[in-house]
């Protein structure tokens, strides 16, 4: 799975995009990367875009990566994820992802699309427009 993580410090935001088949391990080596990058710091909020791509997670990648996440979760501190949905499929997989993580202090939401997410992020800027000014 290719893949860009940018950090948008003005913004306090990460967007990680994804194209191609997403496949757990992928998934795993870009949470590591983005709680490396410079200027990281708890509460930084995530926009992950995974409209480019497709996938083939089963319900046990979703267990093992959201029990992975939550060691990650003191890193990120009290914040929101969200994640943009390519099709049913990747929508129902975040869903259970977002079950699955429910007791994490980071809050994960799954939407269809950009517009759906802006009131609900907070980051007084549109979805769309955080995308167009975090280029890849």
């Amino acid at each position: 799975m290719p893949h860009t993580i940018v950090l948008n410090a003005d913004l306090g935001v990460i967007v990680f995009r994804a194209r191609g088949c997403v496949e757990v391990a992928e998934l795993v080596r870009a949470m590591d990367a983005m709680v490396l990058i410079p200027g990281f710091k708890a509460g930084l909020s995530l926009v992950a875009d995974f409209r480019g791509c497709e996938t083939h997670l089963s319900a046990d990648d979703l267990r093992g990566l959201a029990t992975y996440a939550q060691q990650a979760d003191s890193k990120w501190g009290q914040t929101k994820w969200a994640l943009l949905a390519s099709n049913n499929l990747t929508f129902g997989l975040a869903r259970m992802f977002m079950a699955l993580t429910s007791t994490h202090q980071v809050t994960t939401h799954v939407f269809h699309g950009a517009a759906e997410a802006d009131d609900w992020l907070r980051l007084g800027l549109e979805v769309n427009e955080i995308l167009i000014r975090t280029p890849d």
